[in-house]
């Protein structure tokens, strides 16, 4: 399943990030990495609010769709 699909308090575990190179560099400096577990805080203006590690991150609906998640 993509991460978009996830809603408010929902948690995931990351299994494969896709996209162009530069977008999974760019999360993966995020902490969006396979085996990371994310949770749902949120959303605000049309973007999710996630909780990856310690920090609070919004991404955008077509960023969510580049993230296939596993449920835990």
């Amino acid at each position: 399943m993509k991460l978009g699909e996830l809603k408010e308090g929902e948690r995931a575990r990351i299994v494969r990030v896709s996209g162009e190179e530069a977008v999974k560099r760019h999360l993966g400096a995020l902490g969006f990495v396979a085996g990371t577990i994310v949770r749902v805080v949120g959303e605000s203006y049309g973007n999710m609010i996630l909780a990856v590690h310690e920090s609070r991150i919004a991404v955008n609906d077509a960023t969510a769709q580049n993230v296939e998640v596993a449920n835990v």
